[in-house]
């Protein structure tokens, strides 16, 4: 099972998808690739392992179960609501497949969480992540200059960067992460070569979002770590991005705001006097969408119009708010915050340093997909979320072994502190033969 795992980790980034007809009812195809059905194959693979092992427990003990409970019911809740209602422009076959999607992320949760149980195992999983970023970012820079913007291998028709750049924010924070908390000279270089690695592709992107979103993750590392040369670093780089930076990356930031032309920008009906380009336009547009639908009545205000109604590939915050409403949004944030709240305890009770740069790497991450979701629909982007929970549930499995032994050495310490039983002796002062 163990090394089960193992495959679908590659095939997260380098599986092909398979294109089938669709179904008789509908006008939209089915995409399914290798590592839907691996993760299929491998659940049943631990649950099997799991019944002999006489451990039946749904998932690792972490505050994230919680979140991912609240959430999911009421995505369940809204879309059955939806399902009643018929909604117009609400497809029930699309909606079962995306819950499904959802579900196979937490399937991977709760897979590797059961799976990799102690430090020494993290060695091989985090190898291979590394190895399948290397490979992605070679195919990267490869392909500068022959597309005009970066994507994924197998991205069909190559029009999705934000996922490359998704995707490489994860891997260039858990890199930064290990490369801070590394304890030999080489170990840190490694890593810091995997940060400039994979930042070259980024850059290529020329995917706002994922700009903005790494130099968030990067300064909470930083700030997390105390390791302040990173901030400066940071700064110097902003300070000297015109000179240093690829041209197409200047004209790519440059293009948000136009003197000329553009879509007048106004928020909360208040016209700021900038003109952006559409693709910022449309991020905030959607906000006028998502106010509309709330006010068209307590059940969309509350649970939406159910998963994959209106649906929004401009802002994961507005998707849930119009798929699920403000219950669904609270439910998300409780997430969210669960898992900031994990990975920040992993990371102050762990000692090893393998796992304090992973848990310090996940929670930078995940900052930067808070920051990223602003722009694309992050939680929802298969090949960003399964190495996401993938490396969340190495996260869970640190955490809880730093539980345990903090139990062990706390029982350990109350042992030798407790002073021997006294003897009992008998009336001539001699100890008893049972004492």
């Amino acid at each position: 099972v163990e090394f089960g795992l193992f495959i679908p980790l590659i095939a997260m980034l380098l599986s092909p998808e398979i294109e089938l007809r669709p179904a008789a009812n509908g006008d939209r195809s089915l995409n399914i690739r290798y590592d839907d059905l691996l993760i299929i194959v491998i659940f049943i693979g631990v649950m099997i392992k799991l019944t002999f092992e006489g451990r039946l427990a749904l998932w690792q003990p972490s505050p994230i179960n919680s979140g991912i409970v609240a959430y999911f019911a009421v995505c369940v809740f809204a879309t059955l609501l939806a399902y009643e209602r018929s909604l117009p422009a609400w497809d029930k076959r699309t909606a079962f497949f995306v819950m499904l999607k959802m579900l196979e992320f937490y399937l991977i949760f709760f897979m590797v969480a059961h799976s990799v149980r102690a430090s020494k195992d993290l060695r091989a999983p985090i190898g291979l992540f590394f190895i399948v970023m290397l490979i992605v970012s070679c195919y990267g820079i490869y392909s500068i200059g022959t597309t005009p913007r970066v994507s994924a291998p197998f991205e069909k028709g190559g029009t999705e960067p934000n996922t490359l750049g998704g995707y490489l924010v994860i891997c260039l924070c858990v890199a930064l992460g290990l490369a801070l908390q590394a304890k030999k000279i080489r170990i840190k270089c490694m890593y810091f070569l995997l940060v400039s690695a994979g930042f070259i592709p980024l850059l290529y992107t020329l995917s706002r979002a994922s700009y903005v979103a790494l130099l968030v993750g990067f300064t909470v590392i930083a700030l997390m770590s105390r390791k302040y040369f990173i901030l400066a670093v940071i700064a110097l780089l902003l300070a000297s991005s015109t000179l240093i930076m690829p041209t197409a990356v200047i004209e790519r930031v440059a293009y948000t705001i136009q003197e000329d032309g553009g879509r007048e920008l106004v928020v909360a009906g208040r016209d700021l006097g900038v003109n952006v380009d559409k693709s910022t336009y449309e991020r905030v547009h959607v906000w006028r969408k998502v106010g509309f639908i709330l006010s068209l009545g307590p059940q969309f205000f509350f649970f939406g119009g159910g998963v994959s109604w209106e649906s929004v590939l401009d802002s994961q915050y507005a998707r849930v708010l119009l798929e699920t409403g403000v219950v669904g949004l609270v439910a998300f944030v409780f997430l969210l915050f669960q898992v900031l709240r994990t990975t920040r305890q992993a990371y102050r009770w762990t000692e090893d340093w393998m796992a304090r740069g992973i848990a310090l790497g996940m929670f930078g991450a995940t900052a930067a997909l808070i920051v990223h979701s602003f722009g694309t629909i992050s939680f929802l982007i298969v090949r960003i979320m399964e190495p996401y929970w993938f490396m969340i549930a190495l996260t869970v499995s640190i955490r809880n072994e730093a539980i345990i032994i903090h139990r062990l050495r706390h029982l350990a310490r109350k042992k030798a502190a407790t002073p021997p039983p006294v003897p009992a002796k008998t009336d001539d002062g001699v100890p008893a033969l049972d004492a």
